[in-house]
This record gives C-alpha cells, sequence and structure tokens, in this order.
C-alpha cells in the first residue's frame, strides 16, 4: 500500500507543476522543474517498491527456487530475485528432510538368502543438499513434486524395494535379525547413487520391523515358500526338541536344586535343633550348677548353724556333766571327809577304849564281828534287791510287750468286728432291697459296692494295725535304749550312793509315779467321754468294749508318762540321769498319742460304715 501512495504522491506532484501557475503567483519554470522533479523521483520509488513487493522471490532457509526464463537459468538458495510473469518460470525445491516408510510383508515379502520370507518395515531419510547441482537435478527429475513427501515416494518407491530385495536376498534371516545395521548400511550404499541421480541424498536407514512371514501367508505352489517352509519346518522342531530337552534338563536341574536345597534347609534345621538343644542343655546346665551351687550355699550353711548348734548343745551338756560332776565329786569329798572324821573319831574311841581297858577288847572285836556279818546282810540284801529290779524291769518289758500284742490283737478283732456289722448291714439292706423286683439291678450294684468298701476298710485296718506294730516296735526299741541308759546311769550312781538308800528312794518314786498314772489315766478318760461327741453304732456291749479298748490303748502311755514324772523328778537332782528320763518320758507320749489316733480313727470309721442294730450312744 505504501508503494502505490508513493506513486500517486509522485502523479500528483507532476500535475502540480504543470497546472500550479494556474493556482500560485509568481510561479516560474523553476517551480515547474522542482515539482516536476520531485514527483518523478517519487513515482519512480513507489513504482521500484511495488515491483519489489510484488515480483521479487527470497526462499526460506526450508527452500529452494530454480528461476527459468528470460535472463536464463538461476538457482535461488539463500538469496531472491524478480520473477516476472510471462517472463520466468519458478521451480520451487523442499531442503527438508523427508521420511520414506517402506513395509513388505505377506506375499510382498523380501525373500532372504535361505528361501525364507521376512516381513520388513524400513524408514528412509532423504533430502535435496543445498546445492545447486542438487537443486537442479531434483528440480529437472522431480519438478514441482519435491515439496511433497508422498510424491517423492512414489517416484522412488520401487528402487528403495529393490535395494532392500537386493540386499537381503545375499544375508539369511537370522544374520539380517543380528546384524541389522549391517543390513540398513547395504541398503543405504545401494540406493545412494540411485538418489543422487534424482538429486536426493540419503541420510539414514532403519530398520523398524523385521519378522518371520507368517506360514499361512506362503504359497505351496511357489518354490521359495516350499522351500522356506521346509526350513522352517526344520528349524522350529529342531528347535521344539532342543526346547523340550532344555524344558526337561531345567526341570531336573530344578528338580536337583530343590532335592538340595531341602537337604540343606534340613541340614540348617538340624543344626539349627543341635544348637537350641545344646543351648538349652547350656542353660540347664549352668541353672543346675547355679542351683546345686545354691544348695551346697544353703546345705553348708544349715550344716553350719545345725554344728553349731550341736556344738552349742554339747557344750552346754558338757558345762552339765562337768556341772554334775564336779557336784557329785563335791558330794563324794564331801562325804569321803566325813566318813574319815567319822573313821578317826571311831578309832581315836576304839584307841581311848583300849587304853582305858583291855577288857573293852574282847567286846569290840564282838562288835566288829557283828559289823562284819551286818556288811556281809547288807551286800547280800543289794544283791538280791539287784536282782529283783532286773526281773521287775525284764517283767514291766515282757508286761509292755505282751499288753502291746493284746492292743494289737484287740485292733484286729476290732476290725473284723466292723467289717462283719458292715457285711451284716449291707446283707440286710440287700435282703430288704430284694424285695422289689424293680430295684433288683440296683441292689446289686449297692452290695457290690458295699463289699467293695469292707475289703477297703479291711485293707486300711490292716495297714493300720501293721503300721501300729512297726510304731509300737520303734517305740519299744527307743524305750528299751531308753531304759539301759537308765540302767547304766542308775549302776554307775550306785556305785557313789548308797544303794539302800537310792532303792528306797526309787521305791518310792515307783508308788508316786503309780499313783499319779491312775490319776492321769483317770482324768484323760473323763475329758475323753465329757468332751467327745461320737456316733456309736452298735449296742451297749459295743460301747463297753470300746470304752475298755481305749482305756487299754491309753493305760500303757499314761502309765509310762507318769512313772517317767517320778524319774524326772528324780533326773531334776542328778544332772544325765534327768535328761534321760526326759527322753524317755517323750517317747512314751509319743506311744500313748500313736494309740489315741488309731482309737480315734477306728471309732471315725466304724461311725461312717457301720450300720446302726439296736439303739444309738451319745457320749
Amino acid at each position: 500500500m505504501f508503494p502505490v501512495l508513493l506513486m500517486l504522491a509522485g502523479i500528483g506532484l507532476m500535475f502540480f507543476a504543470v497546472v500550479g501557475g494556474n493556482y500560485v503567483q509568481p510561479w516560474g519554470w523553476v517551480h515547474q522543474v522542482v515539482f516536476g522533479a520531485l514527483g518523478l523521483i517519487l513515482f519512480f520509488i513507489g513504482g521500484y517498491l511495488w515491483l519489489l513487493t510484488k515480483f521479487y522471490v527470497r526462499p526460506s532457509a526450508n527452500m529452494a527456487y530454480v528461476r527459468t526464463g528470460l535472463g536464463g537459468r538461476k538457482v535461488l538458495i539463500d538469496s531472491g530475485d524478480f520473477v516476472l510473469p510471462w517472463f520466468h518460470t519458478l521451480v520451487p525445491v523442499s531442503l527438508e528432510t523427508m521420511k520414506l516408510e517402506v513395509e513388505r510383508k505377506g506375499p510382498d515379502a523380501l525373500i532372504t538368502r535361505d528361501n525364507l520370507r521376512v516381513d520388513v518395515k524400513a524408514e528412509f531419510y532423504i533430502k535435496v543438499q543445498p546445492e545447486e547441482e542438487a537443486v537442479l537435478n531434483a528440480a529437472r527429475s522431480l519438478g514441482d513434486k519435491s515439496v511433497n513427501a508422498q510424491s517423492v515416494s512414489q517416484l522412488v518407491f520401487e528402487k528403495l524395494v529393490s535395494a532392500l530385495r537386493s540386499v537381503a536376498a545375499t544375508k539369511d534371516l537370522v544374520e539380517i535379525h543380528a546384524q541389522r545395521d549391517a543390513f540398513a548400511s547395504a541398503v543405504q550404499q545401494l540406493v545412494r547413487a540411485d538418489l543422487e541421480q534424482n538429486g536426493l541424498s540419503l541420510e539414514s536407514v532403519t530398520i523398524s520391523r523385521l519378522d518371520q512371514t507368517s506360514q499361512e501367508l506362503l504359497s505351496d505352489t511357489n518354490i521359495f515358500d516350499a522351500q522356506g517352509k521346509r526350513k522352517i519346518t526344520e528349524i522350529t522342531q529342531a528347535a521344539l526338541v532342543e526346547r523340550n530337552r532344555l524344558e526337561r534338563e531345567a526341570q531336573r536341574e530344578i528338580t536337583l536344586k530343590n532335592v538340595q536345597t531341602r537337604k540343606e534347609i534340613l541340614e540348617l534345621e538340624r543344626q539349627q535343633a543341635e544348637a537350641e538343644a545344646a543351648q538349652q542343655a547350656e542353660i540347664a546346665k549352668a541353672q543346675a550348677e547355679k542351683k546345686r551351687e545354691a544348695d551346697t550355699y544353703r546345705i553348708e550353711q544349715e550344716r553350719q548353724v545345725q554344728e553349731a548348734q550341736i556344738q552349742q548343745e554339747q557344750a552346754v551338756r558338757v558345762a552339765a556333766i562337768e556341772r554334775d560332776r564336779l557336784l557329785l565329786l563335791k558330794q563324794q569329798e564331801l562325804q569321803k571327809t566325813d566318813i574319815e572324821r567319822a573313821k578317826a573319831i571311831e578309832l581315836a574311841e576304839r584307841e581311848k577304849e583300849i587304853a582305858v581297858a583291855e577288857a573293852e577288847r574282847q567286846r569290840a572285836e564282838a562288835e566288829k564281828k557283828a559289823l562284819e556279818a551286818q556288811a556281809e546282810r547288807e551286800k547280800a540284801n543289794q544283791q538280791i534287791i539287784t536282782v529283783q529290779q532286773l526281773a521287775a524291769a525284764e517283767r514291766e518289758a515282757q508286761t509292755k510287750l505282751i499288753a502291746a500284742k493284746q492292743q494289737i490283737e484287740q485292733e484286729r478283732i476290732k476290725r473284723e468286728t466292723e467289717v462283719q456289722v458292715a457285711a451284716f448291714a449291707e446283707v440286710k439292706k440287700a435282703e430288704a432291697q430284694k424285695q422289689a423286683a424293680e430295684l433288683e439291678a440296683e441292689a446289686i450294684r449297692i452290695r457290690a459296692e458295699a463289699e467293695a468298701q469292707a475289703r477297703e476298710q479291711v485293707a486300711r485296718g490292716e495297714t493300720a494295725i501293721k503300721m501300729v506294730e512297726v510304731n509300737i516296735a520303734r517305740e519299744q526299741v527307743e524305750v528299751e535304749r531308753a531304759r539301759v541308759e537308765v540302767e547304766r546311769q542308775a549302776l554307775e550312781y550306785r556305785q557313789t550312793y548308797s544303794e539302800a538308800a537310792l532303792q528306797f528312794e526309787l521305791e518310792k518314786l515307783r508308788l508316786e509315779a503309780q499313783r499319779d498314772v491312775q490319776v492321769e489315766l483317770a482324768r484323760a478318760i473323763g475329758q475323753f467321754m465329757s468332751r467327745g461327741n461320737m456316733n456309736i453304732f452298735g449296742d451297749p456291749e459295743t460301747l463297753a468294749r470300746m470304752t475298755e479298748q481305749y482305756a487299754k490303748g491309753l493305760g500303757l502311755g499314761v502309765a509310762l508318762d507318769g512313772a517317767l514324772s517320778g524319774l524326772q523328778a528324780l533326773g531334776d537332782g542328778q544332772g544325765r540321769l534327768g535328761e534321760l528320763a526326759q527322753q524317755l518320758m517323750q517317747i512314751a507320749q509319743r506311744i500313748g498319742a500313736a494309740r489315741m489316733q488309731a482309737q480315734t480313727d477306728s471309732a471315725a470309721k466304724t461311725s461312717e460304715h457301720g450300720a446302726p442294730t439296736e439303739g444309738e450312744a451319745r457320749s
């Protein structure tokens, strides 16, 4: 638009230079020349600019032009020129890189050297080099089609396909697949010369798809396809065989590996179990060792405590024995002093009497003989008393043994009586239940249970009797041991004290002990009868027998208790003898307690399993 305005302005100035004299005075030829020249200049400038905008052509960076006509042939690359209609012809040539796709598949697939068909898709990247000769060749061979990739592809397509087929025929399928770059380079080298004749330059070739053609698309009447099928069959079958072999081999390897792995796992588990067992054993060993050390320390402490107690007790006993020994020695010294003093007095009197009168010698001799006779009598009496005491002790032991045997026999008879009473009660109960026919089975079951209980009671009774026998025997051994010790101590003291005085005191204590025994026996029976609350099943004779048996069972323990109480009273003044008497008393008390417990258990069991016959007594 601007060039046209300049041209109109120039025309206007030239017109004003011609007619300006009619309107402007003074107006001379100078004014006409100036305005006319200025208008002509503006007209030419506007016309030139209009020609530039209208007929000047300059290609872009991706284009080139070939101008023919007036002025001859000219290639426009990176420069422009005027192109006048009717005088010039302009042929555009594209300098851009174009991608030409070539795909051959199915019946049109490429045939390789091993007569196999291969489906190929290749991309060819071509362009026109920015050179005058290349642009002229492209303009001559392609003309206006050079700017359209599809048009270029139609022109050179067969050349590209021919190059692919030529190269494929020289290579096997596997070789083409393994060496795609070499295949593409061979195609590029083969097709480059043909494309250069058309002014085209091949930049690169890429193989985007390469695969064997499906057998369904192959023809059996085609020699290439037939050979290809045979080759495919051979290769595929061999591959199948090899694959099967590999699969079997892999399966075998997997199985072997699984077995080996399982063995290793089992071995590891075994090692783990052994390690855990060893650890547990070590822990148990350590715990046992610690426990053993603790037990050893505890036992050692207890032993030390017991030894200390024993030493203390021994020290006390030794001190008591030493005190008793000193007391006895002192008493012996006093007695010896009294005897010596008496002897001295007696000798003095006798010497005085001898000195006074010789006549008294006869009387003194008579007295001496009398004293000797009295001493012999006293010695004989003491021997008789000793024999009597030994016989009494033997009789007492035999009496205790007979009493124990009688007690055991009474216990056995009592148990048998209880069993007979229980059995008789069960028989009566069974006979009463037999009267009802519908309860016959229940009666049989009850009778069987009763018999089983009776047998159980018999077994328990026999066991209790045997245990009583064992306890009595054990306690008798203790009593006998204590009695022997008492007798030994008594014999030792008889050597110091007068045997007659000791016998007198022992007889006195025995009578007092017998009196206390009767009192304690009566008191124990009274307490038992007053405080007891028992259900005794049977007749009054049964109650009387049980009372008699209880009194007999209690008698031995109470008698020994009372007798030994007297011995304890004697022992309080005689040291070691008193301690032995206390031990004998404790043993007797345990015998009495055992007998009382056996009598109580027997009465309780009788009340639980016995059946009332004629009456019920409470006491």
